[in-house]
């Protein structure tokens, strides 16, 4: 959730003072660096599930802090939307059956919210983008009211001088844009921490890069964002578009996102991640009660870095340096941002056993491997990853291999070896591994299984129907906690009954023609003629529903033979009745039968999204 007590960077003078605290904690982390007074003896691991919050309709749900209210556990808390909630875990020392231990609590604390939330008409769910999601609910009421988030949300708005635009090309395209950064809470993740002995941590964070891409391409899970099949990691592209602060028209020279994978190896110490953030990314949070860390440090007290840590909480990379303590005694951890939430909690553990098998094996190529390898590598796997996820044919170590191929010849032997380094115990390794082989043998991943239903579903019922079944029947695999690969395709006979509740976004059209107001009528004719439609929208130049066109008017103007009218404009009815995508079926049934009209535009904001007719507003 991030450091709560927070405003924004109102002058230079808040600026500078920010910039003094930051810059006077990277001294004070390098001094406790160079003092080796790091805790480096009991590894521990440690990891934060966020989660999805749906109503028995299986859309989301905005009840997030009724539901903490009463849920009254301090491992959970709130996160950016009012449709999410996240549990943190307790560290776990590295050794014997610690995943099934962590596994077993977390899934304890799942219940204890599926208790609490049932009693409120809620369900909850792991999902890396919840596929009912629609773009309605990122509208800044569906933030949750803290101050962080808000000011947050308003100071990237304001770095960046206009909305924030998602622009993303898979088998379907999206473009998009908002007023805040909402776009982000439609990624939930299962973060996973490991502590990390400072002496190994430059070796240790390269090699956490280098196989970013292999892990992440077996537990994609997130191929669809507001019905549209994009990456099979959706997350990995949106995030970074979520909270990007660049614009052309500011800068002619090459800035990188505050969401990054990486620009280069890091050389020489964990500092150089922070002293990477500071230079490269504008301040654009502060605080009023920051300490002099350095002055901490020689009075005998472990300083918290707040004010660096701050800003590192307005930067994202995909594996992030946390620096924390307890005891007295500070500890840095690697945390692990790329892999989604669910399929089931035992495919996520299979996925943090898999990761730290690997973390603590590296020396088949070599701790200072990086030294000889080019950093690109590393990143062009990672995007490639998320793009095909399982189908992704890897650059590794000079040569070209399916994810496939050098998951199960050559990872998976990795892993195995280094998590017994760590004294895991056998039925562990065999426990949670063997998912991972499982997956890789039949080559499915949660993104894999999601577009194959999806797809199947809705061409006999149409995508909302499918997005709720594919919900639906998620949520029952999740209860059972079945892994992935044991799971069936959804059946395509399902029957669906429509009724007067359901929703006009559930029925309407979404793949319309329309034509700008200047159009000739020439053209509106052939539209109408050639796809056998009876309604057709008239927008202006900015996109916005300004008429609408029938074949109606178009057989009287033609039987007027009138020459005078050519454009679209000089016919078209004016401000046409239209209804919104979150209307019942009802309401557009009554306005159709009110107004004898057979068609309406579906709109949001002015803008076109789609039109429902009478024939879509059948029900039994």
């Amino acid at each position: 959730m991030g450091d709560l007590r927070v405003r924004k960077i109102e002058d230079d003078y808040d600026r500078t003072n920010m910039y003094h605290f930051a810059l006077n904690d990277i001294e004070a982390f390098e001094i406790l660096l160079k003092e080796k007074m790091f805790d480096s003896e009991v590894i521990h691991i440690g990891a934060e599930q966020e989660l999805c919050l749906v109503d028995k309709c299986y859309e989301p749900s905005i009840n997030a802090l009724e539901l903490l209210e009463q849920i009254k556990d301090p491992h959970y808390t709130n996160e950016l939307a009012l449709f999410n909630l996240e549990i943190n875990s307790d560290p776990y020392p590295l050794t014997g059956k610690v995943f099934s231990n962590m596994e077993s609590s977390l899934k304890s604390l799942i219940q204890l919210g599926r208790t609490v939330a049932d009693k409120n008409d809620t369900e909850i769910i792991m999902a890396g983008i919840l596929p009912t999601l629609k773009f309605r609910h990122l509208q800044f009421e569906y933030m949750t009211p803290i101050k962080r988030y808000q000011t947050l949300s308003e100071s990237l708005l304001e770095l960046r001088g206009q909305n924030f635009e998602i622009y993303l090309q898979g088998t379907d395209e999206l473009i998009i844009s908002l007023d805040s950064v909402l776009f982000e809470a439609c990624n939930t993740s299962f973060q996973t921490h490991l502590q990390i002995d400072p002496e190994q941590f430059v070796d240790k964070y390269n090699w956490a890069q280098m196989i970013s891409g292999p892990v992440l391409s077996t537990c994609v899970n997130s191929p669809y964002l507001f019905g549209n099949e994009l990456w099979h990691e959706t997350r990995i592209a949106l995030f970074k578009q979520s909270l990007d602060t660049r614009s052309s028209t500011k800068f002619l020279r090459q800035k990188l996102p505050r969401v990054y994978f990486g620009t280069d190896w890091i050389k020489k110490s964990p500092a150089d991640l922070w002293k990477n953030d500071i230079m490269r990314f504008p301040l654009i949070l502060t605080s009023d009660d920051f300490v002099n860390s350095t002055e901490e440090l020689r009075n005998g007290n472990i300083p918290e870095l707040r004010a660096i840590r701050l800003h590192n909480g307005t930067t994202y990379t995909w594996n992030r340096l946390c620096f924390g303590h307890s005891n007295r005694q500070p500890h840095l951890r690697i945390e692990c941002r790329y892999i989604p939430a669910g399929p089931t909690l035992i495919d996520e553990f299979a996925n943090f056993a898999f990761w730290i098998g690997l973390m603590n094996n590296q020396n088949t190529y070599g701790n200072d491997f990086w030294k000889n390898t080019d950093f690109k590598i590393a990143k062009n796997n990672f995007i490639k990853a998320a793009r095909t996820g399982f189908s992704t044919i890897f650059n590794w170590f000079g040569k070209n291999l399916s994810a496939k191929d050098l998951i199960l010849n050559n990872l998976l032997e990795q892993s195995t070896e280094g998590l017994r380094h760590c004294n895991i115990s056998e039925e562990d390794i065999t426990k949670y591994l063997s998912i991972i082989e499982k997956r890789a043998e039949k080559e499915i991943t949660g993104s894999e299984w999601l577009i194959k239903n999806h797809r199947a579903l809705s061409k006999k019922y149409g995508d909302l129907s499918a997005q709720k079944t594919i919900v639906k029947e998620s949520l029952q695999y999740q209860k059972l906690n079945i892994p992935l690969h044991e799971w069936s395709d959804l059946v395509s006979d399902i029957y669906v009954i429509k009724t007067e509740e359901e929703r006009v976004e559930e029925y309407m059209s979404k793949d319309i023609f329309s034509v700008n107001k200047n159009d000739s009528l020439d053209i509106v004719r052939k539209i109408l003629s050639w796809n056998n439609i009876h309604h057709l929208p008239v927008e202006n130049d900015n996109g916005d529903l300004v008429g609408m066109i029938t074949d109606g008017i178009i057989k009287r103007i033609d039987s007027y033979n009138d020459k005078k009218i050519t454009f679209a404009s000089q016919v078209m009815i004016v401000n046409p009745i239209t209804i919104k995508s979150d209307d019942h079926l009802s309401t557009a049934k009554s306005k159709m039968e009110d107004h004898n009209i057979s068609g309406l535009p579906v709109v949001f904001n002015k803008k076109l999204v789609g039109i429902i007719t009478d024939k879509d507003c059948y029900y039994e």
